[in-house]
């Protein structure tokens, strides 16, 4: 495990392929906890409270979805997972994060400095599918930065879509009517909102989300693109807990593809989406700057 630590913040992140090593997500820059002032805890666990079976997510972990290998190779063949490994398909179905494969690591070197952390992930072709990645977690007062940068190094287009599962929780509260979810670049309907009859309801008044029950109980929604209405350009999100004060946003430094809020117990988790094809040989970059407070 590692940390940074300064007078506001204290951050823990995962040593890649020996701590956190899920096939889901990307082992590198995985951060798993953070304590404001000492005092105030902002990161949970994925945590299915009626049984179901978790895919190894905490804190702010980060998937690149790209499965078209998964789909076309057949069982005991092999498939790129970005940001974990080569994976072995192990059953005539496409790649499921719900299932642990065979893995062949990356290789991630990471180097420490007082305010930030470098992780490079070497690539490994496979069938024509390569790239080399740097992500760097880093803090600033109250804020934590993850940038990223991946280049295609090997012979076929990628076409990613990548996000963070931030498991949010302010304090460890259950997330009930007091948690308040702004997001100013989506646009939100108003009232009760749901996708399906097992998932309790989040509350919309138009501008911001709360569950519309004390609920322990799993709820999800998606917004797609044609939601997306950024505000002068930006795009992010700020939780706050309406009774003590304690605040978390997110700000983005790309368009956001989408937008999905999952929640479960005392962890919600605002997910801004990042789609990106990238052709042999070129690079992309984006970021996440997340500001914590107590207001």
């Amino acid at each position: 495990m590692y940390t940074l630590k300064n007078d506001r913040l204290t951050v823990t992140i995962a040593e890649p392929n020996k701590e956190c090593a899920t096939c889901r997500f990307d082992r590198a820059g995985f951060v798993t906890g953070v304590k404001l002032d000492d005092k105030y805890d902002f990161l949970a666990q994925e945590d299915m409270l009626d049984g179901s079976p978790s895919s190894g997510g905490m804190g702010l972990c980060c998937e690149q979805r790209f499965d078209p290998m998964s789909e076309s190779v057949n069982v005991g063949e092999k498939f790129p997972k970005f940001g974990v490994g080569i994976l072995t398909k192990t059953e005539d179905k496409p790649y499921s994060f719900m299932n642990t494969y065979p893995c062949e690591d990356f290789n991630v070197a990471v180097k420490v400095m007082d305010d930030s952390i470098f992780f490079t992930t070497a690539p490994k072709e496979i069938d024509g599918y390569a790239f080399a990645q740097m992500k760097t977690v880093s803090i600033k007062g109250n804020t934590l930065t993850i940038a990223t940068m991946v280049k295609n190094v090997g012979t076929k287009d990628i076409v990613i879509d990548e996000y963070c599962h931030n498991f949010m929780t302010l304090n460890h509260k259950k997330v009930n009517a007091d948690y308040c979810l702004e997001i100013p670049c989506v646009e939100i309907p108003v009232g009760e909102i749901k996708t399906n009859a097992e998932a309790t309801c989040f509350h919309s008044d138009g501008k911001s989300l709360s569950k519309s029950e004390d609920s322990m109980v799993f709820a999800l929604y998606a917004f797609e693109e044609s939601r997306m209405k950024p505000v002068d350009g930006a795009y992010g999100w700020t939780l706050t807990d309406t009774t003590n004060g304690l605040t978390v946003s997110e700000s983005d430094d790309f368009e956001a593809a989408g937008v999905t809020v999952w929640s479960v117990g005392d962890a919600i988790s605002p997910e801004m989406f990042y789609s990106k094809i990238i052709k042999p040989g070129r690079e992309a970059k984006w970021s996440r700057t997340y500001t914590f407070d107590k207001k």
